[in-house]
């Protein structure tokens, strides 16, 4: 297989993979969620492509410890919190179960950790100090701040001078800064908000040392691979890689990585603008499988736009591979050959440049059709159906994918439903309720779309 490549943000220029110390292991950190609010798809967008990331890592023999962190303490969990008349705990642990649930059913493998900021306060401290103690960081009135123009390189990931960051910010009376560019490292604690002793009085953190303590504690920088959506280059990136790099003499990241921001009706997805679709909302009406194959069907750096038409050719795709892999299971043995390893092939060159899953997802389609053809026609040989059945598996694990894998599990399942559906018609709903439920205790979601019934497992 060719020598894996990724785009780096900071050095614009695509660079192989490769283990830092030599023993085969990857690090990856990846920026995960401010947890005020249940997870939309646009911040899904951001973790299945690092999902396929690590998926194809390990695929091509990798070893690979990726960090997700949750960020649960910040403005917008302080200010729900106090609308709703509840603890900035109880918010936080609100939508992290919603985002834990959502990752699951999306089939993500478990990252190595998940770690929480609130409880990596004391590294905080410990790194803070190290920066002032270095000259990286000065108190004022309570908070800490850190010197921008102390970091010569500042604005290299999102390819800004520190002279055209400088126009449009101001300082905030009473805040103390020294530089309009200075970000806190701590904040002076304000009356009402949670707050935590420290060696400057009591405060709460600012929000990019959080994502410094963690996978500086985590990780133990240097290490491989940085990720997050490209709306984090500045400040959070460089204000991140400031810190990190101040703290630890050194470059703290070897590969930058940046996912494209999701759109709908041209306006970037978010809370604060009210078009956002929820995870949980999509999970109820769609199959797992067409989410992700919607993410993977751009180029991860490139910008998409959520719209009913890309989730119907998802959902287009979703079904022709499950389909394929169905008739696959059942061929009987023929005589047409196919080449399933030039296929293969081509796949694993697109992903090893750059991570291009729709190229690879295409060659895999274009695989598909010639497959369908011959096991419409005269059948396929031993060899080939046991090698188009390991190159399935291959794909079904690289992009995440449930295939319904057991005929008999299949075939049980339809009757099922069919069973269901004329309950329904009969209007005998209590004992279609419990059908609904029963599966769903076992892990198989029904959901009814129209007359229609579609299931998916979680």
């Amino acid at each position: 297989m060719k020598t894996i490549q990724l785009y780096d943000s900071r050095e614009a220029r695509l660079k192989p993979v490769k283990s830092l110390r030599g023993d085969n292991i990857i690090r990856m950190y990846i920026c995960g969620p401010t947890v005020y609010d249940y997870s939309h798809i646009g911040h899904f967008k951001t973790f299945i492509v690092y999902d396929t990331m690590v998926r194809f890592l390990k695929y091509a023999g990798f070893d690979v410890m990726h960090v997700v962190n949750i960020t649960d303490i910040d403005d917008k969990i302080i200010r729900r919190a106090n609308e709703e008349g509840r603890s900035y705990r109880e918010v936080s642990e609100e939508f992290t179960e919603d985002f834990i649930a959502n990752w699951r059913a999306l089939n993500l493998l478990p990252p190595y950790a998940l770690p929480r900021a609130t409880y990596h306060i004391r590294d905080m401290h410990r790194i803070i100090e190290t920066l002032i103690e270095r000259g990286y960081a000065y108190v004022a009135d309570g908070n800490v701040y850190f010197s921008v123009r102390r970091f010569g390189k500042y604005g290299e990931i999102s390819k800004q001078s520190i002279d055209d960051l400088i126009a449009g910010y101001r300082v905030e009376e009473g805040e103390g800064k020294r530089d309009p560019l200075d970000f806190a490292l701590w904040k002076r604690a304000k009356p009402g908000d949670p707050s935590w002793d420290s060696p400057w009085g009591r405060g709460r953190p600012g929000w990019h040392i959080e994502c410094t303590a963690m996978s500086s504690k985590l990780l133990d920088p240097p290490f491989e691979i940085h990720g997050g959506g490209e709306d984090l280059k500045f400040p959070h990136h460089e204000n991140e890689r400031a810190q990190t790099n101040s703290y630890i003499g050194g470059e703290a990241v070897y590969i930058w990585t940046h996912v494209g921001i999701l759109k709908m009706a041209k306006e970037k997805m978010s809370k604060s603008l009210g078009n956002i679709v929820t995870m949980r909302d999509l999970l109820r009406i769609m199959h797992p499988d067409t989410i992700r194959i919607f993410v993977i069907s751009t180029h991860y750096r490139k910008q998409s736009e959520y719209s009913d038409e890309k989730i119907r050719e998802a959902q287009n795709i979703q079904r022709r591979i499950q389909s394929v892999y169905t008739r696959l299971l059942r061929a009987e043995e023929g005589g047409i050959e196919i080449d399933v390893n030039q296929y293969r092939e081509e796949i694993l060159s697109h992903l090893s440049n750059d991570l291009n899953t729709p190229a690879a997802l295409s060659t895999f389609m274009s695989f598909l059709d010639e497959l369908s053809s011959a096991l419409a026609s005269r059948g396929l040989s031993k060899e080939t159906r046991e090698d188009a059945l390991r190159l399935y598996k291959e794909i079904q694990y690289i992009f995440g994918l449930q295939l319904e894998t057991s005929l008999e599990t299949r075939g049980i399942l339809e009757l099922l439903i069919n069973v269901r559906k004329e309950l329904r018609k009969r209007r005998i709903y209590d004992v279609a309720d419990m059908i609904r439920d029963e599966l769903a205790k076992k892990g198989v979601i029904l959901e009814d779309i129209g007359e229609d019934t579609i299931y998916y497992t979680v």
